[in-house]
This record gives C-alpha cells, structure tokens and sequence, in this order.
C-alpha cells in the first residue's frame, strides 16, 4: 500500500471510532423542583421542564382521576400520613446540581441515582405506577421491575386505596 492509502484506511478507522464517541451528553442544573411530579432544568441558557417518563405520579393522577374527590382525599391523606413522601424529590434530588438527563417520548430521563432513574426511584417508592401506555423496549423491563418490588412490599400507594380511586380502569 503507499503512502496515501495507508493514510486514508487510518483516517477511516480513526473517524469510526471517534464519531460515536462524540455524542452529545446532555448534563443540566437543577434549578427547581416544583413537585415530585415536574423539575426544571437548565441546559445552555434555556429552561427545561423535566417531568419523569413512562409512570403516572400522584399529582398526575389527581388531574385525571376516576373519582375527583375520592382521589384528592385518599391522596392527602396518604401524604399525611407520609409527609417525607410528598417532599421526595426535594430530598433526593439537590438544587443547582448537574444531572444527566435525556427527553424520551413526553418525558425526561433524569439519572438520579448513579445508573437508576428518577422514575425508577418514584417506582421503587410506590409514588407512581407504571403508564400502561408507555411502550419502550429499553425501559419497559426496568419500569417494571420497579413497580413490582413496591407492589410486594406494600409501599407507598400500594399500602392505600389511592389505585382504586385515581385509576380509570378499562374493562
């Protein structure tokens, strides 16, 4: 091979490992924290709202529940009776600390805790349930897994008739 070809397979084989490399990360200060349900983020100058993808919150289930009023009453007194609950994201997510996030379908994945989730951690805590129509191959097992380890022990809305009340279900 010259001098030439030599040169251009090296640069090939260089820009086939590099470019992928280069993805964008997209890392952006926490600014605030309205609720568990919605924080914002600040990534290049812009505000970004970050509610967490693929579960549906208490507060979301307060905006289209089955029973308005049986829903907000079983809601409050769940976070009565569970006031560290309803701060949640306040006290596991820090103001003016950078996460990782990514928007996916209507939704945004915050890395909260190291590779998990901030919708795996509201899971895991029985403060959401899994929305049965969010349909991802990458999450959907993570989800899962999840909500199912709060539905066996009971915890959160799993230990109250929250589910009843907030949950349209389709017959």
């Amino acid at each position: 091979m010259s001098k030439n070809e030599t040169f251009f397979v090296r640069l090939i084989i260089f820009l086939m490992v590099v470019i992928p490399l280069h993805a964008e990360i997209t890392i952006g200060l926490l600014v605030s924290i309205d609720n568990n349900a919605k924080q914002t983020l600040l990534y290049q100058n812009a505000l970004v709202v970050c509610e967490p993808f693929g579960i549906v919150t208490l507060e979301k289930m307060l905006l289209s529940a089955a029973s308005p009023q049986e829903c907000r009453s079983a809601i409050e007194a769940f976070y009565t009776s569970h006031p560290h609950q309803k701060q949640y994201a306040r006290e596991h997510l820090f103001l003016q600390q950078s996460y990782h996030y990514e928007t996916i379908e209507q939704g945004c994945v915050l890395n909260a805790n190291g590779l998990e989730s901030y919708s795996e951690m509201l899971l895991r805590e029985g403060l959401a349930l899994v929305d049965p129509a969010f349909n991802n191959k990458e999450w959907n097992a993570k989800l899962k897994r999840a909500e199912f380890g709060a539905t066996k022990e009971k915890i959160g809305l799993h230990e109250t008739l929250i589910r009843k009340w907030c949950i349209k279900e389709e017959k």
